[in-house]
């Protein structure tokens, strides 16, 4: 038997169709270029010239290169990005570490001299590559790595740290001297451009509903809620079979025995630093809120609303099939307990136009506008004249995607979908929403509702835009105990260079006591559900 979230059979509702680094200056100059905090500068183009031509490379081979008429024949000196596979595990390398990679690396003709923390470094005794092959010979391949200049990085590879500084990390890493640095003569200005105020990120958490578990030690186990968030990391110790549910062989789900291991806040630490964070919220926030420690019909605490604020949540999507679980009154106390707390809401509301509103957060200029709809039944379906959730329908789907578009630069759908629950691959039903939402005017897709971390798309568009879509990133501050895959879960770290989504990274963890998420190593117990989301997962 596979338990529902909801414990009981609910059927789906009807599913639809659905940088500038100035020419020639110094290691020195770039790196005060890349802690400038002045206004932000129009997105670096990213599209590659199709034309080759011959040309020696600095490192004395014939290789192609691509020229283009916004080459510049002057040095300059450049970042590099260490890039691999985009579903490596590693965050990132110590210094000692990527002097090793380098020696092998991938590098664009052009490329000059490197440096690695002011310290000269050979190149690689590979001949050059023409750029417009790098990636393909980088994706797919675990042991392929390249030094690429900041416009050729996409969201197909992988950018790893180098020595804890990060090109397209978040903000407080993005302010780091970053070490690796090469000249470069004959590229294109659009490539080795680098403007550190034109890279924004964002994080999203999965399933938050803190009634049952996180309750349970907030509140009766007296933790507080600051705990609930305040995880740090865990390390496991063992795996069990729990018979509770037969499991998918009848003989139950494994799940993992673990320890905290310390770094108490990281978690926090992690989804607040970011431009935004955003969070799908599923239950009602209720003043005379009622404790529960069993069932299927919640409502939480009001004092979550400023834990989120602490966590640095800007955005939460409310369309779930658990919102209206306290009815109207639910509904619009939960959307006041927000609003007090500044954190804009999508999703539901006390009508379907407050529901179908997009919530726009503006990031030095840059205008990211967020909708959400539920598919699952549950909750009451927001009407003109009544509270609740938006349905995931055509005509939601639109009219919600359109007023997104009309104001916004980057536009997310967070959906609750995937009916049934407890699944890491795509649904065809999904699959057929995605070309919808994509049709209509999104841009990227965060969803979530299985309870499980669940694939991932990476898709080109005709100008060679990447489009981010993942079905369910797990369990974040919803107690379910009983499997492995309940408790294990991914934070999403996304990140664009101007309008363009450059990174995709993935940060695992499990939750413990039912209530708090703390992150595991992603290259020893974190692989579980890392290679559970890559397995199924779309890439180009």
């Amino acid at each position: 038997m596979l338990p529902s979230d909801e414990m009981r059979a609910r059927p789906s509702r009807r599913r639809s169709r659905f940088g500038r680094l100035v020419l020639g200056i110094s290691l020195a100059a770039l790196l005060v270029a890349c802690t400038d905090t002045s206004s932000p500068r129009p997105p670096t183009p990213s599209a590659q010239p199709g034309s080759t031509a011959t040309a020696t490379a600095p490192n004395g081979s014939a290789s192609p290169t691509a020229p283009s008429a916004s080459a510049s024949t002057a040095v300059v000196s450049v970042p590099l990005a260490v890039a691999v596979d985009v579903r490596d595990k590693r965050d990132g390398v110590s210094i000692a570490a990527a002097r090793a990679l380098i020696a092998g690396a991938i590098v664009p003709c052009g490329i000059g001299e490197l440096t690695l923390a002011g310290q000269p470094v050979a190149l690689p005794k590979i001949a050059c590559q023409a750029v417009e092959g790098i990636e393909a010979k980088v994706h797919g391949n675990a042991k392929a790595v390249a030094l690429l200049p900041p416009g050729l990085v996409t969201a197909r590879v992988k950018v790893l740290r180098v020595g804890g500084a990060d090109l397209f990390g978040p903000p407080s890493v993005r302010k780091l001297a970053y070490p690796l640095v090469g000249t470069a003569t004959g590229l294109p200005d659009a490539w080795t451009a680098y403007d550190v105020n034109d890279v924004r990120t964002l994080v999203s958490t999965g399933d938050t509903c803190p009634d049952r578990g996180p309750a349970n030690m907030a509140i009766k186990k007296g933790k507080g809620w600051p705990w609930i968030l305040g995880g740090g990391t865990a390390r496991y110790t063992g795996t069990h079979m729990d018979t509770r549910f037969s499991g998918p062989t009848g003989n139950g789900w494994p799940v993992v025995e673990a320890v905290r291991t310390g770094d108490t806040g990281k978690v926090r630490a992690l989804i607040s630093d970011a431009d935004i964070t955003v969070n799908d919220f599923e239950c009602p926030m209720l003043a005379k809120f009622v404790f529960h420690s069993k069932g299927t019909i919640f409502n939480v605490d009001p004092k979550v609303a400023p834990l989120l604020a602490s966590g640095g949540v800007d955005v939460v999507t409310l369309g779930s099939n658990h919102i209206t679980d306290a009815g109207t009154t639910g509904v619009k106390q939960t959307l006041a307990y927000l609003d007090a707390n500044k954190i804009k809401h999508v999703g539901a509301g006390l009508n379907l136009a407050q529901a179908l509103a997009p919530a726009v957060v503006d990031v030095r200029g840059l205008r990211f506008a967020f909708v959400g709809w539920d598919d699952i039944a549950g909750s009451a379906a927001a009407s003109a004249t009544h509270a609740g959730a938006a349905t995931l329908s055509d005509a939601n789907v639109k009219a919600s995607l359109a007023a997104a578009r009309a104001q916004a630069d980057v536009v997310f759908a967070m959906p609750q979908w995937g009916w049934p629950e407890y699944h890491a691959g795509f649904t065809k039903q999904q699959l057929a929403q995605r070309t919808e939402f994509f049709a209509d005017g999104a841009d990227h897709v965060l969803g979530s509702g299985t309870h499980w971390a669940a694939a991932i798309s990476i898709t080109p568009d005709a100008q060679g835009a990447d489009h981010f879509v993942i079905s369910s990133h797990g369990n974040f501050l919803f107690g379910q105990d009983w499997s492995r895959q309940t408790m294990e879960g991914v934070v999403v770290e996304l990140t664009f260079n101007g309008k363009q989504l450059v990174q995709a990274r993935l940060h695992p963890y499990v939750v413990l006591d039912q209530a708090q998420p703390n992150l595991v190593d992603p290259l020893t117990d974190g692989r579980y559900v890392l290679d559970q989301v890559w397995k199924v997962s779309q890439l180009p």
